[in-house]
């Protein structure tokens, strides 16, 4: 979303913003933006290509897992529509 923020600033608030401004984020600040527990994200990352390990910290890239998520969300919707359609 780099540079596109502000078409959706009226949904946006202050921990929205402040997110968005990370390049990276651990388990535990996903599990508290995304509400998903740190295994799903974890595994979500992980097929994204987004989860990188430090350490024993592991790191997610924010924009990598966005777009996973907005791919995936699109696949689930089109399947709705054509189950929708077929009924």
């Amino acid at each position: 979303m780099k540079g596109n923020l502000w078409k959706v600033s009226d949904l946006l608030d202050e921990t929205d913003i402040r997110f968005a401004q990370k390049d990276f984020f651990d388990l535990r600040s996903g599990y508290e933006y995304y509400g998903l527990t740190e295994k799903v994200i974890k595994r979500m990352a992980g097929e994204a290509g987004a989860l990188y390990k430090i350490g024993t910290i592991y790191r997610v890239r924010r924009d990598a897992f966005d777009q996973y998520l907005r791919e995936k969300c699109r696949k689930e919707n089109e399947k709705e529509e054509m189950s929708w359609v077929r009924s």
